[in-house]
């Protein structure tokens, strides 16, 4: 039985207040280039997977977040056989004021906000990273949660 490294990356499901969702386009230099992702990146020794999202936020589009300001929504794993590794995803997410991102031309080529829609969409024409549309609609199931539970009175 082949070995299968695991990587762990914390990734932010960024919404703005009508909904859309925010995509990152890999740069065509990078292993899947050209594919749409959520934001995210690597985990570093030492960190929490809070940080390190907040972090890796703060690195491919610029916005700024305090750990108060993204709400966790599950552990994901994507395998990834042709690569021997499984990808464990810290999920959190968000909601912004829409606002224009600042992409490093190493790590990014182009952003977009998106409906879940055309995210949809995009993952059946094997245009994004690998559950991508799934994450995207368990972030949604929790920002839902959030904002009703917001509106309660007590």
């Amino acid at each position: 039985m082949k070995k299968t490294k695991m990587h762990v990356v914390p990734c932010v499901v960024v919404f703005d207040k009508s909904g859309m969702v925010l995509l990152l386009k890999r740069a065509r230099s990078k292993r899947n280039g050209g594919r749409w992702e959520i934001p995210g990146g690597s985990l570093r020794y030492g960190e929490s997977p809070r940080r390190g999202a907040l972090r890796e936020l703060k690195e491919e589009t610029g916005f700024k977040l305090s750990p108060f300001d993204i709400k966790p929504v599950d552990t994901f794993g994507i395998l990834y056989p042709e690569m021997k590794v499984e990808f464990i995803i810290p999920l959190y997410t968000t909601i912004i004021d829409r606002a224009e991102p600042v992409i490093r031309p190493e790590e990014h080529d182009d952003w977009g906000w998106f409906t879940i829609s055309q995210v949809k969409e995009m993952e059946l024409r094997d245009e994004t990273m690998k559950g991508a549309y799934f994450m995207i609609i368990a972030a949604k199931k929790v920002m839902e949660t959030k904002i009703a539970i917001d509106r309660l009175e007590y």
